[in-house]
């Protein structure tokens, strides 16, 4: 490990050097790269000049002297150009040296460049052949006509000789864009598609791979335009990696061989280390492994005073004193499993009254334990020797007000004699010879009982005694706070917060056990299911905590309702029960559902004002309707609901009719949410007629279910179910919907289509987004509000009035005109009458239907047409079916009429159709 540690530092810095090195190494190489490929650009720069200085001057030559040179000058031209051809006028040329050269093309600024008497350097690349090199020059630039000179360029000249290259280094030129002019070694050549690539990348990354090697490069831009009015040539140095490298060898080797020297001095010097310190850390090992068996006697031996023998001597001391503590330890330990493992008291009083009498010469030994349901009484346990285990206890009057001393004195204090302990415990006959020490037994500050030992000839005790006696009282303090706080937290999850009755969980535990009694001794057993009437709407106007005391009131009067044997439960909200055990009869139900019946008669002070409530109660019985808990559970809570549809503050039995229609109203639930899924809710139209004119005024859009296997379904059949599970506002959003679609369809189609009335519920308005809803789906629909007309029952205004008249002004404000529906039934109030914003009045279709044979009908159909006409309110007969209706409504002037006298509700093409028809009135 020694070495390893050594090794390993230094091959990192080995690896971190060697990298370093090679870096460096690699940078200077690029510099010396950039410079030579920047030697090589000037020196090849150098040689263009004096090729266009020596062109210039033939030209001059043969401009001053009207002749081509002599031979001897073109002979020495020869190692400069390998062709030179002079281009006449037209299409006229002459070699000078080397084959006839054509006139390459040349753009506009070429043509300005010559003829500023300038030199233009022209590349002309073919494919499968090397790029040719041409200069040209004009003879006379000023002059019409004039004659020029074409030069190719030697390669051989242009490049220079391999002697002028550094060693290793190779050296390429590439004209603009990537044309390769020259390349000094063939495998340069054959990558000069990828060199030219790299050449046109911004990113500064010098490392290429040529033939599968690793090589570095440099690059430097030679620009031609100012002489040449060329673009520019780039020149390029390249070398393998290896020869920049190869300093670096020689250096490895050394630097190895020191790094071995050095390792294997570490692991010399590690060995005598090791050697020096094995033998104490093999002793100081061995000394932990016995300490770790609990063999605390075993002490470590290391000769001498340095660090080995300090920390043996550390040792030894700790193995004293952690085998003096774990003997304490286990004394407590073996209390404390008695303590948590039985929350029965009296095994941990034994315990700790066993250990005191052994601990102490103490003649008596026992625990006062304060009684928490009876104040001024007490349990004292007591052992009367360390050999009898068995527990004695008695009951004792204790001072309450004089025991609250013992809460300031919990460190433990002497009494004289039993005369001073009488002043606290009261009890006639409690004699305890000698002195007494008490020792008080605390919880968050409260005294809950004390240690009481006494002595014949001792008034001190030593303080290692006095800690573990403080220590066996904190033991018992645990105790019994872990058994308070159980059976707390068992009576809360048994019993509910509010009312303090059993909650549902021991509602069923002792349910199913009072089922099976019955069935054992042969005995019936009533289940009254109780829910209290109109509770949401106190609750709602008075706050919770009205709601809260009314309960809590509730569960009182069905308190004094009940015997002493019988269970009452809250099982959540405002639903009770109460299990009659043992009843003689079906009659003993009744009078315990009457007697609760009539306690519920009475008010209710709420929030300081009287409330009235009602109960509807559903009984079950046991074993005539069910010997199972949850089945007499729910057959109850279906009278119950029972009783609710009969008009509330009833009581019912239970009947097996009841459950089939319950599973019925189950299958409605789960097939009315699959139908809004599967779209199956549908509107009919049912038309209104003017009474005066026969024409159609209007249509109420009613909802129908299309159910896949019951047909039409009415909404008779599934509205209430629909109200009870909170699917009416889907079914009411949905109509507002539709409707508004089917106009907008009506519109399109060319049909002079009616306003069309909707229903719209109390709870609509109550969601508070009624307004948004009908303006989101005209608005999509494109329809007119003067299309849509709603409808409201006059329970809307028997609470929150305000808040509806505020709704129904903004809906007239849009231009939607509102009707009453069902006028006549409900709350009929002459002064909503006069302040609500509506249009129309709807008589209800029973004084209708009832109006021929009763006079009282008749009277209050006069009368509301009568009232609605001096109000200025249109007036609407809905349900008329016979001709005597329409003509006795026709004499009381009646506005408008709907029933099936004229049409039952019609689908959209039907209703199409009907309009089409003619009619007499």
């Amino acid at each position: 490990m020694f070495v390893l540690a050594a090794f390993f530092p230094m091959m990192v810095m080995v690896v971190l050097t060697f990298i370093q090195v090679r870096g460096i190494f690699t940078d200077q190489a690029i510099s010396r790269l950039k410079v030579a490929s920047k030697d090589f650009a000037l020196a090849v720069d150098q040689r263009l000049m004096q090729m266009q200085t020596d062109l210039a001057e033939i030209a001059t030559f043969m401009r001053n002297d009207g002749s081509v040179p002599s031979s001897q000058v073109l002979e020495n031209l020869k190692g400069l150009y390998s062709g030179l051809t002079v281009i006449g006028p037209g299409t006229l040329s002459t070699p000078l040296i080397g084959k006839a050269l054509a006139w390459p093309a040349i753009g506009e600024s070429e043509r300005a460049h010559l003829a500023k008497g300038e030199s233009v350097l022209i590349v002309q690349s073919d494919l499968g052949s090397s790029p040719r090199i041409l200069l040209l020059h004009m003879i006379d630039a000023g002059k019409h006509g004039n004659s020029a000179l074409v030069a190719e360029l030697d390669p051989a000249n242009i490049w220079g000789d391999e002697e002028d290259s550094q060693y290793m280094i190779g050296m390429c030129m590439f004209a603009d864009p990537g044309v390769m002019l020259f390349c000094s070694q063939p495998e340069l050549q054959a990558e000069s598609a990828m060199l030219a690539r790299r050449i046109a990348d911004p990113s500064p990354d010098y490392h290429v791979q040529i033939s599968k090697e690793p090589w570095i490069m440099g690059q430097w831009k030679l620009f031609l335009k100012p002489q040449f009015s060329g673009s520019y040539w780039t020149a390029i140095a390249v070398q393998p990696m290896a020869g920049v490298l190869r300093p670096i060898e020689k250096f490895s080797r050394i630097f190895i061989g020191v790094i071995v020297l050095a390792l294997l001095l570490v692991a010399l010097l590690s060995t005598l280390q090791i050697r020096r310190t094995l033998g104490p850390l093999e002793r100081l090992i061995n000394g932990t492994r016995r300490f770790a068996y609990e063999d605390f006697d075993h002490r470590v031996t290391v000769a001498g005073h340095d660090e080995f023998g300090e920390l043996a001597t550390s040792l030894n001391d700790m193995a004293e004193r952690l085998g003096s503590q774990l003997a304490t330890l286990k004394v407590l330990s073996e209390i404390d499993q008695v303590i948590l493992s039985n929350l029965n008291m009296d095994a941990a009083f034994t315990i700790v009254l066993v250990r005191i009498r052994k601990l102490t010469d103490a003649n008596f030994a026992g625990i006062v334990e304060l009684e928490k349901s009876a104040a001024g009484e007490a349990r004292i346990y007591s052992l009367q020797a360390a050999s009898n285990p068995n527990l004695e206890m008695s009951r004792i009057r204790v001072n309450i007000e004089k025991l609250q001393e013992f809460s300031e004195r919990d460190k433990g204090f002497w009494l004289d004699n039993s005369e001073s302990l009488l002043n606290y415990i009261p009890q006639p006959g409690f004699q305890i010879a000698g002195q007494l020490f008490i020792l008080p037994i605390l919880t968050d500050g409260t005294l809950i009982a004390f240690l009481c030992m006494g002595f014949k000839n001792t008034r001190d005790l030593p303080p290692s005694l006095l800690i573990h006696l403080r220590d066996l009282g904190d033991r018992i303090g645990v105790a019994m706070s872990a058994v308070a706080r159980d059976e707390k937290l068992i009576y809360q999850a048994h019993h509910d917060d509010l009312t303090g009755l059993p909650n549902r969980l021991l509602f069923k535990e002792r349910l199913s056990s009072e089922i099976s009694f019955a069935q054992r001794e042969g005995r019936n057993l009533a289940l009254l299911f109780i829910d209290l009437d109109r509770f949401k709407g106190i609750n709602d106007a008075f706050g919770h905590s009205a709601g809260d005391e009314l309960l809590m009131e509730a569960a009182q009067r069905l308190r004094r309702c009940s015997r002493e044997s019988d269970t009452i439960a809250r099982l959540g909200g405002d639903e009770f029960a109460i299990i009659l055990p043992a009843i003689s009869g079906i009659q003993s139900a009744s009078t315990v559902a009457e007697n609760i019946l009539q306690a519920f008669f009475q008010p209710f002070m709420v929030a300081g004002q009287e409330s009235h409530i009602s109960a509807s109660i559903g009984i079950a019985i046991s074993p005539m309707d069910g010997n199972d808990s949850e089945e007499l559970l729910k057959k109850a809570d279906t009278a119950m609901y029972r009783a609710k549809d009969l008009g509330r503050g009833k009581f019912v039995y239970f009947e097996e009719q009841m459950n089939i229609e319950a599973i019925e109203h189950m299958n409605l639930e789960r097939e009315m949410r699959q139908g809004l899924l599967h779209k199956e809710f549908i509107l009919h139209y049912q038309p209104k007629i003017d009474l005066r004119t026969g024409q159609i005024t209007g249509a109420e859009a009613l909802v129908r279910w299309n159910h896949p296997t019951r047909g039409l379904v009415y909404p008779g059949v599934f509205i209430g179910i629909a109200e009870d599970i909170g699917l009416i506002d889907e079914i009411g959003r949905n109509v507002i919907w539709d409707a508004c679609a089917q106009h907008a369809t009506w519109r399109s189609e060319g049909v002079n289509a009616p306003p069309i009335a909707i229903n719209i519920s109390v709870r609509q308005f109550q969601r508070g987004n009624l307004i948004q809803i009908i303006k989101d789906a005209l608005q999509t629909t494109s329809t007119p509000p003067s299309a849509l007309e709603i409808e409201v029952t006059e329970s809307l205004f028997m609470d929150k009035t305000s808040e509806a008249i505020a709704v129904l002004h903004e809906l007239r404000q849009m231009g939607i005109k509102v009707a009453v529906d069902d006028f006549g039934t409900g709350y009929s109030s002459m002064s909503y009458l006069r302040l609500l914003p509506i249009d129309y009045i709807k008589v209800d279709m029973s004084f209708i239907t009832g109006m021929i044979n009763d006079s009282n009908s008749r009277t209050i159909v006069e009368v509301i047409i009568t009232l609605a006409h001096k109000l200025h309110k249109i007036v609407i007969a809905e349900g008329v079916e016979t001709l005597d209706q329409l003509d006795l409504l026709r004499s009381w002037q009646c506005d408008i009429i709907q029933g099936y006298y004229f049409s039952k509700p019609l689908t959209p093409e039907q209703f199409v159709v009907f309009m089409q028809e003619p009619r007499l009135i």
